[in-house]
């Protein structure tokens, strides 16, 4: 009996040395993203990681670029990171760089179906035919209305951007109220513009590459941009993205577009007046077609990862259905995940859901170019002054084009 209980105390004590071999084996991973509750989250979704001790290392928006590329110079094992949450705008120049690595075949021998993923965030992840990332964490310019005062009005939901003009113009010529957009002289017209522009099959540039704000799409989107801002509530030359949702949401605006990030609040019965009556719409170009202006971050591998696998094993995960649905249940998160636009407990939270991934799907990400900064400022200039005077369309976009002449769009 004593050499029995000698033997299972034996046993016990190789099983627990085992078990603490295999633990001190376990691969960990450094991962870097920006701070906030949405990282505090993600810090106890990671902790059911299986296959490593995995780090969140969070940090202040302002920073993480400047650290992200501190990382990529380090020698492996220096405290370097495995794992980057890129902005979308960011990719081009770390895969230029050589900063991170393709993925195709890391998902090919894991048998990771990249399918699952919206198409047209997936592909702001491809660079010369290879895919350097897996997109999450999505934004883009949605519409939503209050549905009791489409009622009581007997209008139809827009199908295209001159049926949401008409809209507009009968809430602001016979309510007094009107649309509600973020007509502030600043990036979020940018993007009201652009989305128009991309919705209607338009780009910032021609076949060749060369700059063309003048082309057909373009002035019809700054000119349904203008009509938007003619027929607006009062006090939207003045709006960014907040102002115009809380106009939405308070009933000041029947309809407005806004972003999708700020849309759970009308289902906040303190903050909100719709929270029975609010339905959502994409917005449209010229023919009813739908692209949004594409705002969403990327999880990549680091070229100078000490785990390459495991790293890939960790994004592939942390992008899954099941996590990325884990997420959006949490807080609201539009994933990059197609199936989960139908899934009834995400559409529960974020009712928004189907409508947004409509958009992203066939959505474009702004040319992530050196000089796209210089574009952008010069759109932003006359955007303002297509909301608050007589320009024509053509000559504000005649004007942009004019003042960019000399900038170098080429890389």
């Amino acid at each position: 009996m004593k050499g029995m209980r000698l033997f299972a105390l034996a046993a016990i004590a190789i099983m627990i040395a085992v078990g603490a071999s295999a633990q001190a084996k376990k691969p960990s991973l450094l991962v870097s993203r920006w701070a906030g509750p949405h990282a505090d989250f993600q810090k106890q979704v990671v902790a059911e990681y299986p296959w490593a001790s995995v780090k969140i290392d969070d940090i202040d928006y302002g920073s993480l670029k400047q650290k992200q590329l501190t990382s990529f110079q380090a020698a492996k094992g220096n405290g370097n990171y495995d794992v980057v949450w890129v902005n979308v705008q960011w990719m081009k120049e770390y895969v230029d760089a050589g900063y991170i690595i393709p993925l195709d075949d890391l998902a090919k021998t894991a048998k990771l179906d990249l399918g699952m993923y919206a198409k047209g965030m997936l592909d702001g992840c491809v660079f010369g035919g290879k895919t350097y990332g897996l997109p999450t964490f999505a934004q883009a310019l949605i519409l939503a209305y209050d549905s009791a005062a489409f009622a009581k009005a007997k209008l139809q939901v827009p199908k295209t951007a001159d049926d949401l003009v008409a809209v507009a113009k009968y809430f602001k010529e016979k309510e007094g109220s009107g649309i509600a957009i973020p007509a502030k002289q600043g990036p979020a017209a940018v993007t009201l513009y652009s989305q128009i522009l991309y919705s209607t099959g338009g780009s910032y540039f021609d076949k060749t590459g060369k700059l063309d704000l003048t082309s057909d799409a373009s002035v019809y989107a700054a000119g349904i941009y203008q009509q938007l801002a003619k027929y607006s509530v009062k006090g939207a030359l003045a709006w960014h993205h907040d102002e115009t949702a809380e106009a939405v949401r308070t009933k000041t605006a029947p309809i407005g577009t806004i972003m999708s990030g700020l849309a759970s609040l009308n289902g906040d019965p303190e903050k909100s007046l719709i929270v029975d009556t609010v339905r959502y719409a994409t917005i449209t170009g010229r023919d009813g077609k739908t692209a949004a202006n594409n705002s969403f971050w990327v999880w990549a591998v680091a070229k100078n990862s000490n785990d390459i696998p495991e790293s890939f094993r960790f994004i592939s995960w942390f992008t899954s259905p099941a996590i990325e649905k884990k997420q959006t249940l949490k807080n609201q998160q539009i994933s990059a995940i197609n199936s989960l636009s139908s899934d009834p407990e995400v559409l529960k939270v974020t009712p928004f859901m189907p409508v947004i991934m409509a958009e992203l799907a066939n959505g474009k990400i702004d040319p992530p170019l050196k000089n796209f900064q210089a574009l952008k400022d010069a759109l932003v200039v006359n955007l303002s002054a297509l909301a608050s005077t007589d320009i024509t369309p053509l000559e504000a976009m005649k004007k942009a084009q004019e003042k960019l002449k000399d900038v170098d769009f080429s890389k």
